[in-house]
């Protein structure tokens, strides 16, 4: 737990710095940007968690051979299989976590994190009016204003209406307000005047006002439709991709491979778990220490993991979505047998009375 925790706050730092955007451009509080950070913590738990596992395991052996433990409880006649056991109950809650956190918590959590983004950027007071900006809309409507505050409130404000080029109008005020009402969005200016050139005299004439609303649901962009991506997918959906839409027909092969590689993140547990084992148990007494074996056990862990990914990328073209299965799989197989079997081999080979 602390090796999860540790690392995973160091990789969240890294990438929470993405989400610094909606502080800067969108103007949101620092309670929106932590909230829209910790959203992304299961994706990078269903990566670590396989990791962790195998860091602890590493960590704990390691102690224990400093301590002269494995040795004295080997000389005990406790089998590799005793001592591993717990470990492996240990990976086994791991792999649960991994599965539940790859089929249910992160496809809800990146989906929480899209809607709210995109209500973020479709927002008009946070998304189009900046504070010391001209703010561009359209062909001749243009806002500008002093300060934009929390809650779509503005202070000195300028707005430029030249749709209409035989009556352009300017508008300004010393502050308002952007309430979103049951007729769309309404831009209520408070204690202004309007500029307008009189059609009769050709001069400037200037309103005065102490309230005006301007209705702005024209200049909204409503059209954007959210695309459910790779990360935002439950396995199901992931491996029944509707091919009726576009996104899902261009990207058939790859939300397929992503839905399988999901169900195949969990081996990983048990893989990791297994090499670190056998680079602490396995073979001969090293008096000398096992740094050696822990930073190559390391390096093939993450030659695994790398070639799981390009497995991934392989399959999502050619098929043969049983290969994401068969890269840990296999890892297991292999270190199970090289971890638990020579053991019974021994046994079984040991001389018969009357044998030299």
């Amino acid at each position: 737990m602390f090796i999860l925790l540790v690392v995973t706050a160091i990789v969240w730092m890294t990438q929470s710095l993405q989400r610094v955007e909606i502080l800067v451009e969108y103007g949101q509080g620092f309670g929106v940007f932590l909230f829209l950070s910790l959203l992304i913590i299961p994706s990078l738990l269903a990566l670590i968690i396989p990791f962790a596992l195998f860091g602890s395991t590493i960590y704990a052996l390691h102690r224990l051979h400093s301590d002269s433990e494995i040795a004295v409880m080997f000389a005990a006649g406790v089998s590799k299989w005793r001592l591993s056991a717990p470990i492996l109950f240990i990976a086994f809650v791991g792999a649960l976590a991994t599965f539940y956190v790859n089929v249910d918590m992160m496809p809800r959590s990146y989906r929480v994190l899209k809607q709210s983004i995109a209500d973020i950027r479709s927002d008009f007071a946070s998304s189009i009016i900046r504070g010391g900006e001209f703010n561009r809309f359209v062909d001749g409507f243009t806002i500008y204003v002093d300060d934009a505050r929390p809650g779509g409130q503005f202070t000195g404000l300028l707005v430029s209406d030249y749709r209409n080029e035989d009556d352009p109008k300017i508008y300004m005020a010393e502050r308002a307000i952007l309430i979103d009402g049951e007729s769309g969005p309404m831009l209520f200016l408070r204690n202004g005047n309007v500029q307008r050139i009189s059609k009769e005299t050709k001069e400037v004439d200037i309103i005065r006002f102490e309230e005006l609303a301007v209705n702005i649901e024209n200049y909204r962009d409503n059209t954007n439709e959210l695309v459910l991506e790779l990360t935002e997918r439950y396995p199901h959906e992931l491996l029944n991709p509707d091919l009726s839409k576009p996104y899902d027909r261009a990207n058939a092969g790859k939300l397929i491979a992503e839905g399988h590689s999901r169900y195949a993140a969990p081996l990983y547990a048990f893989a990791y778990v297994l090499i670190g084992l056998y680079a602490m148990i396995g073979g001969p007494y090293n008096r000398r220490g096992y740094i050696l074996r822990a930073v190559a056990a390391s390096v093939a862990i993450f030659a695994i993991r790398i070639l799981g990914f390009i497995t991934q990328g392989f399959v999502e073209t050619s098929g043969g979505y049983w290969m994401l299965y068969a890269i840990p799989g296999s890892v297991i197989i292999v270190f199970t047998i090289l971890l638990f079997a020579p053991s019974s081999f021994r046994k079984r080979k040991q001389p018969v009375e009357g044998q030299s």
